[in-house]
Order: structure tokens, then sequence, then C-alpha cells
């Protein structure tokens, strides 16, 4: 997942390495999935790392896909032809070396023990991978919104728990027609749960408000949005 504007914690030790691509895999039409040497990078689940391009301004953070046990970096995110850094990563062979700093980023689960329901929208659903991964006892709710099937990623590691993959572009029998926010209007939301919003600031901005409507208090609402443009 590429975020543009992150804030960086003082008390993490973040470190800059050089990582040795394991894998390079397409998931999707657009979405890719990239492994690297991890090289003893220690972070918590919802961390993010950044990538560094040829200079600074190239430089796009990206949360971890993986959990905090899991041998590899993994890091998804989906090719922007026109977009800064990602024509660069899609270059990237088996091999291959990237410069990373990390790890950065709150989006971090605040109690593992107490149901969490995570909206997402695109590769927004990264963290809730890297959480299922280091938590798999976890008592998780995902609602997943992208446009197509093929942008479903970690379906299968999903499966497991209570998963409502959303369609806006395509009908399918297995998944709900419609954006995040239209599936969310007629759930029955549990006030005693957290909720992790992460993707495009539109749906972020939606479903805040479609929770408080709904009663959800404020603190028990968590967000990283990354671009203003609408994933699904």
């Amino acid at each position: 997942m590429d975020i543009l504007k992150t804030a960086n914690v003082p008390d993490l030790d973040v470190q800059r390495k050089c990582a040795r691509v394991v894998r390079h895999v397409r998931l999707s039409e657009t979405g890719y999935e990239l492994v690297l040497e991890r090289n003893g990078l220690v972070f918590d689940a919802g961390r993010l790392i950044t990538l560094h391009g040829r200079d600074v301004t190239e430089d796009r953070s990206y949360t971890i896909a993986s959990g905090e046990r899991d041998e590899h970096l993994h890091i998804l995110y989906r090719y922007v032809p026109a977009g800064v850094l990602t024509p660069q990563l899609i270059r990237l062979r088996e091999g291959d070396t990237i410069e990373l700093s990390g790890p950065y980023g709150q989006f971090v689960l605040r109690d593992p023990k107490r149901p969490i329901w995570f909206i997402a929208t695109g590769t927004g659903v990264a963290p809730c991978h890297a959480y299922i991964r280091t938590h798999p006892s976890l008592d998780l709710t995902l609602v997943h919104g992208v446009r197509t099937e093929d942008d479903l990623f970690y379906r299968a590691d999903f499966a497991r728990y209570t998963y409502h993959p959303c369609l806006s572009k395509e009908r399918k029998s297995s998944c709900h027609f419609g954006h995040v926010t239209d599936h969310l209007a007629a759930c029955d939301l549990p006030a005693e749960a957290h909720y992790y919003l992460c993707g495009a600031y539109e749906m972020i901005y939606d479903v805040q408000a479609l929770l408080l409507e709904k009663g959800i208090t404020p603190d028990r609402i968590f967000v990283e949005g990354y671009y203003y443009r609408l994933e699904t």
C-alpha cells in the first residue's frame, strides 16, 4: 500500500538497509507483491517502510503486509504507469536490490483481544494481512472494497475470518455489489469493537461518518489514508 504522507514515530528504531528481491509476483492486472529480504528488520504489524527511488523526491512508503515473525518483507503495491516509484519497482527482478528505511507509522493494533472490524479499499488491505499473520486468532471482520474480483488481494488468507468482499464494477455471486459504505450501512456494528479504516480518503471520510451515525465512538476508530482518488 502506497502512503504519500506519513508521520514518523520518534521512539522507533528507524534503519536504512539494502534489501535483495526474493520474489516479485503479479497478483492482478495492476496489483503486485514485492518480497524482500528482511535483513533483521524488527517491526510491529501495521508499520510501514519507505522504499527509496533514485532521489528523495521519488521515495514512497508502503505498509508491510507480512507478519512480525515472517521470514521476508511482503510489500503490496499497485502499478501506476504515470507514477513516480512504481514504474521503477515493476522492473525489479529476483536478485536485484533496493534501499529501504523503517519502520514508521502508528497504524498498529491497539488491542488484539478485542473484536476488530477492518474496512479497506484496494491495497489498503495490506496492514490487515500483517495483523492476521501476527495474530492468527483475531476476532476479525474484514470489509474489502475493490473494482473487480481479481483485486481481492490475499482473499484465501482471509477465508477463515468473517470476510465481506465488495465489488463496485462487476457482479459476482460470492461478493457484495457496491462500495464498502453501501454494505456497512446494512450491517449491525458492535459498539465494543475497534474499527480500522485504510485506503482512499474519500472512503475513510464516508465510513467515519457512517460509524459515528451508528453510535461508534471516535476513540474506537483508527485510520490510515493514503490518497484522494477513490480506488474502487
